[in-house]
């Protein structure tokens, strides 16, 4: 599994990767994903002012149940905690250390809050407060598999999402968003390529209407490699196509696009867990520079 954590990008729906089998009929499984992120975003231009400066853990606490028809049903909370963080000093040291720069990084302290966005005039578009653990969204889903294989090596399924956002913008709120997305997995050998293609509405607040796009379309794709039973090294793309506008900014109305690297393993048939980086691609854009992802899953 696999999300954008960045802090614009997330105005919206943000696809989660996951694979395209469904719960097995009167199975429940519950997952836990963690993402933890450095951020660090500051630009100005004639038509905006960007500040973001922050430390980012996101928690994703998701249940679903298998029905009859391959299908299932589940819900997903995603709770958030925005701090100044303790990795700003290790960030500096490493983009140094591999030539790549930290642009105004140095210019301000370390462990500094930040997360808002205004226009030419001064007019705040985005102010977004600390927060310890408070609830970004809820979200309520359905999976569908349409076709698998007699092998199972390969399977379509098509997925539904509706999303409540409870994210507190002090400008303007959120308003719910559906998304739909196909989902596939394809053996080849001992290789397994799992892809993702969909799209979603982004519904604004008056306040935004002139900034945001009206809908986003997204994709995923993941090379999987078994190095031994139970355990399989995985590298993924992501990406999505804008959900700002009219800024004329790569860093904040460009495309987001993200590399992941990870392991995923399992532990007899209840149990399977993950753990990934995620890297932005290329360096400018509106993803984040990095985030650390691990994962654990419960089938009963």
């Amino acid at each position: 599994m696999a999300e954008e954590g960045a802090p614009l990008q997330r105005l919206g729906y943000t696809p989660m990767t996951e694979g395209a089998d469904p719960v097995d009929e009167g199975l429940l499984r519950a997952d836990l994903w963690l993402g933890y992120s450095n951020i660090f975003e500051q630009d100005s231009a004639a038509d905006h002012n960007l500040y973001l400066d922050l430390e980012r853990l996101l928690t994703a606490v998701t249940i679903r149940y298998g029905l009859p028809s391959d299908a299932e049903i589940g819900v997903r909370a995603t709770f958030q905690t925005d701090w100044g963080g303790f990795l700003d000093g290790v960030v500096e040291e490493l983009h140094n250390a591999l030539g790549l720069g930290n642009r105004s990084r140095p210019d301000f302290p370390h462990g500094a809050y930040g997360q808002s966005l205004k226009d030419g005039d001064g007019r705040i578009l985005v102010e977004i407060p600390r927060r310890a653990f408070g609830l970004e969204d809820v979200r309520l889903f359905g999976k569908w598999r349409a076709y698998a294989s007699e092998d199972g090596r390969h399977a379509l399924s098509l997925r539904a999402v509706a999303r409540v956002p409870t994210n507190p913008n002090i400008v303007g709120s959120e308003r719910s968003d559906v998304g739909l997305m196909l989902l596939g997995r394809f053996g080849w050998r001992r290789w397994y390529v799992h892809a993702m293609a969909g799209g979603s509405t982004v519904r604004r607040s008056p306040e935004l209407q002139g900034v945001l796009t009206t809908r986003q379309a997204f994709f995923a794709a993941a090379a999987e490699y078994p190095l031994r039973p139970g355990l399989s090294a995985v590298l993924q793309a992501t990406g999505a196509t804008q959900l700002l506008r009219s800024f004329d900014d790569h860093d904040v109305d460009g495309a987001p696009l993200n590399v992941i690297v990870g392991l995923v393993g399992t532990v007899g048939t209840e149990w399977r867990w993950e753990m990934a980086f995620q890297e932005d691609a290329p360096p400018r854009g509106p993803s984040l520079d990095f985030t650390l992802q691990l994962a654990l899953s419960r089938t009963w």
